[in-house]
């Protein structure tokens, strides 16, 4: 049995005409439905349903095209839900569960780059019909969250002879000459960086020594535009990087690490102005946006084993997590979490701090739990997103693949927990193989069936 309300057929009421002539053709000649005093039709004996057992309200309005959506996609098998879609999404964020899982393709975006590559082309209609979408946004992708003042950045890019992007950064107002480039490899959508910003001790100085620069505007255009291109297929995912990842970032590698145990205090300072300029910003982003997003703060693996201690950890992001869950939930923006790599140990604290959402959960070797162990520790305080490790979709076998998913799957099924299966990264390369490409489409193909 299924109930449909009128709101979602875009009208007051219906009579037996006007509910058969728009419904018949979707759900099967053989439908038979009775209008009820509560202003819904309800409807039995629907064919191509057959994983329905039990009444389903669908309480969502989805215009241009809810039916065929319907046709194609199970109806989850718990009363108020559809399993994919924003309305998903919201579902779980109230810690409701659904089976089949949501499945979300991570990070692409039919919408933007990935929609206008040839080679994603099958990956993008798949997931329009059967998946919900995350896309990601930038509304802070100003280098260091730097706005524009006396002292700001400048960028120039520039064309290499082999096709790729050199991109450099440039602090315009500072005591001295400070810059970054990064590279961008044709075919790519990320950019690496090939010179840091703090590479003398004189650098680091100076960095220190601005100590009331202007936070960065946040693009707010950006991340509504992508809300309308989205619609009821998701939500924008907006990225924002934590100042543990930006600071950390400035410095060569094994500098910054040296330095967060014999020049602490000066560390921490930098980490605290780059905080504060970050915080401005998301403030203004959650505050001003006015349409549904989720806040993606990325870089947290940084600061957590085996880079660092637990107690490292707590140290240099703590503060900044909680802050920013106190200033998004004044606006009812979920924050989701992200960390590659293990997270056992820094789980309960993740949770503690009242993020939404952690993501990928990379099984073992790269992480060190699996969904199932997940879902137990987790207990039902946010959605576990991810179980499928990237890198087997572009070198494993399709048997590889199908072992992960059920892996996945069979750690779902039944806990009753908010959980999304998903890749742990989003496919960047250009043209997409097709070993990555199958990979990929079998990936979402075993996950909607459950």
């Amino acid at each position: 049995m299924i109930i449909i309300s009128y709101e979602l057929l875009g009208v007051k009421k219906l009579d037996s005409t006007e509910a058969l002539e728009k419904l018949k053709p979707v759900f099967g000649a053989s439908s038979t439905f009775d209008t009820s005093p509560t202003a819904v039709l309800v409807f039995s004996g629907l064919s191509g349903f057959p994983n329905v057992h039990s009444t389903t309200v669908i309480r969502f309005c989805y215009s241009g095209g809810l039916f065929e959506q319907l046709r194609q996609n199970r109806i989850a098998e718990r009363t108020g839900t559809i399993i994919m879609g924003r309305q998903a999404i919201f579902d779980l964020l109230r810690a409701k569960a659904f089976w089949p899982p949501v499945v979300v393709p991570f990070g692409l975006d039919p919408f933007g780059w990935h929609g206008s590559r040839e080679s994603y082309g099958e990956l993008c209609e798949f997931a329009l019909r059967y998946c919900t979408l995350l896309p990601k946004v930038y509304p802070l992708d100003s280098p260091l969250c730097l706005g524009e003042a006396e002292v700001y950045i400048e960028s120039v890019e520039t064309e290499k002879p082999d096709g790729g992007t050199v991109r450099e950064h440039r602090l315009i107002g500072g005591p001295h000459r400070l810059s970054m480039e990064e590279i961008r490899d044709r075919g790519e959508m990320s950019w690496k960086t090939s010179k840091r910003w703090i590479e003398t001790e004189d650098d680091f100085t100076a960095f220190l020594s601005l100590d009331s620069l202007q936070p960065a505007i946040p693009d707010i255009a950006a991340v509504r535009e992508k809300e309308q291109q989205v619609g009821e297929h998701g939500l924008p995912y907006a990225e924002v990087n934590d100042p543990f990842s930006v600071v950390s970032e400035m410095f060569p590698t094994e500098i910054f690490y040296i330095k967060t145990v014999n020049d602490r205090d000066r560390v921490d300072k930098l980490i605290d102005l780059t905080a504060q300029r970050i915080l401005s910003s998301i403030r203004n982003l959650c505050r001003d946006t006015r349409s549904p997003f989720i806040l993606r703060l990325i870089g947290s693996e940084k600061a957590v084993p085996p880079f660092m201690s637990r107690d490292d950890f707590l140290h240099f992001e703590g503060d900044f997590y909680t802050e920013v869950v106190e200033i998004a939930s004044k606006h009812d923006v979920p924050v989701a979490f992200h960390c590659h790599g293990p997270v056992r140990d820094i789980l309960s604290d993740i949770w503690s701090m009242g993020c939404s959402i952690v993501e990928p959960f990379e099984p073992p070797p790269r992480g060190n739990l699996s969904i199932s162990e997940a879902l137990e520790l987790t207990a039902g305080r946010g959605v576990v997103f991810g179980g499928i490790d990237d890198v087997l979709l572009s070198t494993g076998s399709s048997e590889d693949v199908r072992r992960a998913v059920q892996m996945c799957l069979d750690g779902a099924r039944n806990s009753g927990r908010p959980f999304i299966l998903s890749q742990s990264a989003t496919p960047f390369f250009d043209p997409l193989s097709e070993k990555t490409k199958k990979n990929l489409l079998l990936f979402l193909e075993l996950s909607v069936k459950g």
